[in-house]
């Protein structure tokens, strides 16, 4: 029975040496961090080139509506019905 117990003890014993020290679920710190670096850069990347097309956006706004405030300038028409029938007398 001896013989037996210190079979099945050195069969565990050598099972769990075999088993390592590392847990291969855990992570280490640099394997967390990396691609949420990596996430950040992009996502840094893709705002700058949205608030490149907005000030892009807000400029052609701004060139249209000088565009229309010319127009209207240039076409002065009457402005009521009533100055109409003046400017014809």
């Amino acid at each position: 029975m001896k013989h037996a117990s210190l079979a099945i003890a050195a069969i565990a014993s050598l099972a769990l040496a075999g088993c390592g020290g590392r847990d291969e679920d855990q992570l280490d710190e640099s394997e967390i961090n990396a691609p949420q670096a990596a996430d950040l850069n992009q996502l840094s990347d893709e705002a700058a080139g949205v608030a490149s097309e907005a000030a892009a956006l807000e400029e052609q706004a701004a060139q249209l509506e000088n565009q229309v405030n010319a127009t209207t300038e240039t076409e002065a028409g009457p402005e009521t019905p009533a100055d109409e029938n003046i400017e014809g007398m």
